[in-house]
Formats: C-alpha cells, sequence, structure tokens
C-alpha cells in the first residue's frame, strides 16, 4: 500500500475505521455478512430476560434479535454506527442503543445474554479483555450467557502474515475496489489493517486510509482467559459460514454464585 500511494505521491490521512466515513465503509463491508446471526438467534430463544450487544457497531446482530422478539441494548463506542442501527430501527421500543466503551460501562440492569459479535474482541489488549470480562460479570444475570465469536485456526493462520491485496467492496452504485493491506506486528501477537478507495489514488491527491489495530487471538488463549476471570470453561463450537470462514463461537456462565456476582455488582 505503501509503494502504490508513493508511485502516485498520494498523501495519506489516517482515519478510523469505525467512525466518519470510516463507519460508513465497514457497514458495506460487514453489513452483508450472516455469519453468527444463526447461532445467536438460537441462544437468544433460550434466554431469559434481555439481551447486550457489545460493540454491536450498526446492528449486524441485534437488528435480527430485536426483529425476533427479543428486548436489546446495543452498546458501541462509536456513535456513527449506532446512528445506523438508528435509522434501521427506529423509535422501536424494544432497542437501546448505549454510547460507551465495551471496557468501562455502567448499565442498570442484568442481561440474560451477553453476546460479542464479529470476533469484536480482538480489538482489546490483554488488559482491556480483563476490563470486558469484568464488566460482563457485573451485568450478567445469576444464570445468563456470555458468548462471543474468535478466528479458528485457519483464519487466525491468515492473520499472522503480512499481506497486500484487493477487494471489491459492494457500494451505492455498484462495487468499489479497495487497497486492504495488513502489517504484522508484535512477533504475530497484533496486527493493523488498512484500506483504501483504488479510485482515490489521484496524483498528488489526499487519500483516506481506514485502519484498525486488532490482537491476533486463538480460543485456547481465551478460554483459559475466561477461567481466570471466573468464568466457567467456555463450550466451543464452530459457526457455520457461507464463504468457509473458520469462526469458533465462544459460550460460558458466570462460575461463581449469584450471592458473590451480587455484592460485586453492588460495589
Amino acid at each position: 500500500m505503501a509503494a502504490r500511494l508513493r508511485t502516485v505521491g498520494a498523501v495519506p490521512k489516517e482515519q478510523d475505521l469505525y467512525s466518519g466515513a470510516g463507519a460508513d465503509f465497514y457497514d458495506r463491508l460487514v453489513g452483508p455478512d450472516r455469519a453468527e446471526i444463526r447461532e445467536m438467534l438460537a441462544l437468544a430463544r433460550e434466554a431469559e430476560g434481555p439481551i447486550l450487544d457489545v460493540a454491536a457497531g450498526s446492528g449486524r446482530l441485534t437488528v435480527p434479535l430485536v426483529r425476533s422478539g427479543k428486548r436489546v441494548t446495543a452498546i458501541d463506542l462509536s456513535d456513527d454506527m449506532l446512528s445506523r442501527l438508528r435509522r434501521t430501527l427506529p423509535d422501536h421500543t424494544m432497542l437501546e442503543c448505549v454510547v460507551g466503551d465495551m471496557r468501562d460501562f455502567s448499565l442498570p440492569q442484568r442481561f440474560g445474554l451477553v453476546i460479542i459479535g464479529a470476533t469484536s474482541i480482538t480489538l482489546l489488549d490483554s488488559v482491556g479483555r480483563s476490563l470486558l470480562y469484568a464488566n460482563v460479570r457485573r451485568h450478567l444475570a445469576a444464570q445468563g450467557v456470555f458468548a462471543f465469536t474468535v478466528a479458528g485456526a485457519a483464519s487466525a493462520e491468515s492473520f499472522s502474515v503480512s499481506r497486500d491485496c484487493e477487494i471489491e467492496v459492494p457500494g451505492p452504485d455498484g462495487t468499489e475496489r479497495y487497497l486492504f493491506s495488513q502489517q504484522v506486528e508484535e512477533d504475530g501477537a497484533a496486527r493493523v489493517v488498512n484500506w483504501v478507495r483504488v479510485a482515490d489514488l489521484a496524483e498528488g491527491g489526499e487519500v483516506t486510509v481506514l485502519t484498525s489495530r486488532l490482537r491476533v487471538l486463538d480460543h485456547e488463549i481465551l478460554s483459559r482467559e475466561l477461567v481466570d476471570a471466573g468464568f466457567a470453561v467456555p463450550a466451543a463450537s464452530a459457526v457455520r459460514t457461507l464463504g468457509g470462514e473458520d469462526i469458533i463461537l465462544l459460550t460460558t456462565t458466570w462460575a461463581g454464585h449469584s450471592e458473590a456476582m451480587d455484592a460485586d455488582a453492588s460495589r
């Protein structure tokens, strides 16, 4: 990507992938993806009480959950992403949108199901994940379920290699070509992904580079973290996908006693 920018003398302008123009692109990139929805709906059918969708984005999981009759609180750090969810379900009585950080939020209720989709947990480093687990513990009902997804072995392997390619992304007037660059850092523990619209690679112009930094994690690491945080050993199951992506769903409950949870929540 750097070489392509240099070739045309383009000046990169960094833009977070989940806000502003990045939110629009990300919504187009992942919005059509139906992965995880079947599994989350199955968990929702068994859940008692409301559902908390963490890092909900534009509502790829929230929308089908609400339409199935579930009451959902959607929390996301980006109000730009949540604004798309609000437009999809305007003034819906079963939906509450909350702008907040998944590492630090406080809501006035417990949830029968807490979910994180799109492998969004990889946005957090180990300290951030520890804070997330504590937040989930405080907001999970006594018999509630915590479920989230992470890349399986095959997908995780592709995340550990730096690469560049061009990808077609749905656009308002047909597909658009984007240059995708993945840079692996910290001896394979993290990756920085960047996206540039090919049509923007004009001579000497300013080019928006949509970027995000993610951790490279597998379900075994996360399973150990969950147990250390006081959760039961999670069940791991494969998510069915149309494109053959390797995604693992981890499902767990709080391993402590409900009395301990009540005391923790009152602090």
